[in-house]
C-alpha cells in the first residue's frame, strides 16, 4: 500500500507540473497574439499619441546614433484631411508628438521634417548624387543632397550638418544670424557658403512606397534650399558619404531637361499614392514624387539664378 501511495503522489506531481507548464505556455501565446494584433491594427493617429521617447543619452553619443531618431509631429486641427503633396505648411503650427527611430518613422508614416539642398558652385552647376546599390530606399538612383532633421535640431542647422556629413564641408553659421555660413573643406581651407530658402514655407512631401519596399510611407515637411559656393567645384576638396556611388555637376538647363526626360517612366497617376511601389524599373530618379519636388525647385531657381 505504501508503494502504491508513493506512485500516486509522483503521478499527481507530474500532472500538476504539466498543467502549470501548459498554463504558462498558453499565457505567453495569448500575450504574443495580442501584441501582434495591436501593432498590426493600430492607426497612425493613435500611434502619434505616443509619449516622447527619452533621448537624453542619445544626444551625448555619436552623430550617427543621434541621426537615427527623429522628432515626430502631428498636423494642427485645421487640417481635416491630409494635405496634398507639396502643400506649403508653417512648421510652427505642427504639434510635437515625441521621438521615434528613423526606421519606425518611415514604416509607420510619421510626419517629420528635413531639407533638400540644391548645391550650386560659382559656375552655376548643380550637384547630383547617385545613391549606393546597398541603400534600402531607391538604390542606384540620382538625387540632390537631402537630410532629415535630428531631434531638437533647428531648421537652419540641418543644411549645415548635411554639408559636413555628406560632402565633407565643415560648416558653422555666423553668430549674427544672417544666411552666410563659413565652411572648410577636408583640407581645412575656409569657404563662405550662402544658404537661401526657395519657398516661403516648407513643403508637405508624401510618398507611399508600396509592397516592394515594406509599405513604407515618407511624410516629411521639407525645406527646399539653395546653397551657393563661392568657387568652382573643381577647386574644392570633397569627401562624399559612403552611401554615394557617384556624382556629377550639371547646369540648371541640363537639370530641367533631365527631369522632363525622365518623366516618360512615370507610374500611372492612380498608383502615385496608396498603391505605388518603390520606383519605376526604368529612369534615373527614384519616382515621380521626388521628381515633382525637384521640378518645383527648378521653377524657383529659374527666378533667382
Amino acid at each position: 500500500m505504501r508503494v502504491h501511495s508513493n506512485r500516486s503522489d509522483d503521478a499527481m506531481a507530474r500532472v500538476s507540473f504539466l498543467l502549470k507548464s501548459r498554463r504558462r505556455a498558453i499565457s505567453l501565446t495569448v500575450a504574443l497574439i495580442l501584441a501582434l494584433l495591436y501593432f498590426r491594427h493600430v492607426d497612425i493617429d493613435n500611434l502619434l499619441q505616443l509619449q516622447p521617447t527619452n533621448t537624453s543619452s542619445i544626444a551625448t553619443t555619436t552623430t550617427h546614433q543621434s541621426n537615427e531618431y527623429l522628432s515626430i509631429y502631428k498636423l494642427p486641427p485645421s487640417f481635416i484631411n491630409e494635405p496634398s503633396h507639396l502643400t506649403p505648411i508653417d512648421q510652427s503650427t505642427l504639434i510635437l508628438q515625441g521621438n521615434q527611430p528613423i526606421d519606425s518613422a518611415h514604416r509607420n508614416g510619421y510626419l517629420h521634417t528635413g531639407a533638400c539642398l540644391f548645391v550650386m558652385d560659382s559656375a552655376g552647376r548643380f550637384l547630383f548624387l547617385k545613391r549606393s546599390p546597398s541603400v534600402v530606399t531607391c538604390p542606384n538612383t540620382w538625387s540632390i543632397l537631402g537630410e532629415h532633421s535630428n531631434v531638437g535640431e533647428e531648421a537652419k542647422d540641418v543644411p549645415v550638418r548635411a554639408l559636413e556629413e555628406e560632402l565633407g564641408l565643415v560648416v558653422s553659421v555666423n553668430d549674427n544670424g544672417d544666411d552666410v555660413s563659413t565652411a572648410k573643406g577636408v583640407n581645412d581651407e575656409r569657404i563662405a557658403v550662402t544658404i537661401q530658402t526657395l519657398t516661403d514655407n516648407p513643403l508637405y512631401y508624401i510618398r507611399h512606397y508600396g509592397a516592394r519596399n515594406d509599405n513604407r510611407i515618407d511624410r516629411q515637411l521639407t525645406y527646399l534650399l539653395l546653397v551657393k559656393l563661392p568657387r568652382q567645384q573643381e577647386d574644392i576638396q570633397w569627401k562624399l558619404d559612403n552611401e554615394v556611388a557617384n556624382h556629377k555637376w550639371i547646369t540648371l538647363s541640363e537639370m530641367e531637361t533631365w527631369l522632363k526626360g525622365d518623366s516618360k517612366y512615370d507610374e500611372p497617376i492612380g498608383q502615385w499614392k496608396e498603391t505605388s511601389d518603390d520606383g519605376p524599373a526604368n529612369g534615373e530618379f527614384c519616382h515621380r514624387t521626388i521628381r515633382t519636388l525637384y521640378q518645383l525647385g527648378v521653377d524657383r531657381l529659374k527666378q533667382i539664378v
